[in-house]
């Protein structure tokens, strides 16, 4: 199997780890082809704090939302983490490998801390949020009732333009 830069920067992580992410992402807007922003939207971040996590004994995610849930005197049993809708995680590792019509994509698989600076763009120029056509929020799910919201997210390889872990930076 061939390394990848993402496997090399998070292969030392046992349990979980925090990291520093910077990404570019494309945004998804709605209104279809008939949105003129659509394609044009990039959404950079920089300096988010994130938690990697290898579920090699237990699942990273599935363990915070029970002890959150505790937290604010609510029965953990009421929580059930779904089956995986795309992709395999790499055994031991917070990577996720999706393959959809011959093509092979890699994913970070995080639990989001901190969110950065973020910035949007169009065609490469900052553009106000406000003035985005179709730009929507993500919906989270119920988390068995959790008010402290545990927010995971996976981003592409190809997407992620810095990971600081361990005293080290990869690019």
């Amino acid at each position: 199997m061939k390394i990848t830069q993402l496997e090399r920067a998070v292969m030392n992580v046992t349990g979980a780890s925090f990291i520093g992410l910077d990404t570019l992402t494309e945004v998804k807007l709605s209104g279809g082809r008939g949105n003129p922003m659509q394609g044009r939207i990039t959404k950079r971040m920089v300096g988010a704090s994130v938690m990697v996590f290898t579920n090699t004994k237990t699942n990273g995610y599935d363990a915070m939302i029970k002890r959150r849930l505790e937290a604010e005197g609510k029965d953990p049993a009421n929580f059930q983490v779904g089956p995986r809708t795309w992709g395999v995680r790499i055994p031991d590792m917070p990577i996720v490998v999706h393959e959809k019509d011959g093509n092979t994509k890699y994913y970070l698989e995080v639990i989001f801390l901190k969110p950065g600076k973020v910035e949007y763009q169009l065609d490469g120029s900052p553009i106000a949020p406000s003035e985005i056509q179709g730009l929507t929020e993500a919906k989270e799910g119920d988390q068995g009732g959790l008010d402290n919201k545990v927010y995971i997210r996976a981003y592409a390889a190809d997407s992620i333009t810095a990971i600081r872990i361990d005293g080290k930076e990869f690019k």
